[in-house]
């Protein structure tokens, strides 16, 4: 199962700071947060700034997951 480490709106949405999913790449885990959570916490997802193993998730569609596999869904920060 994969690691799962939720900051800014995705803690408030899922309740939790952290959580372990079984998925075999990123679009499953975020299709299991939508079921799990809602719709919002999806979205919210989607729009994260996302980091699997260490390394910004650039693409959603190319991250495969593994058993030990950490992914963090962090707020996107902006400023002026």
């Amino acid at each position: 199962m994969a690691h799962i480490a939720y900051y800014g709106d995705m803690r408030t949405l899922s309740g939790k700071t952290e959580d372990n999913i079984e998925a075999a790449n990123l679009s499953e885990l975020l299709s299991i947060i939508g079921k799990t959570y809602g719709k919002k916490a999806q979205k919210a997802a989607k729009s994260s700034l996302i980091v699997a193993d260490n390394e910004k998730v650039l693409s959603i569609r190319k991250v495969s997951l593994k058993s030990d596999s950490e992914v963090g869904f962090f707020p996107m920060c902006c400023g002026g």
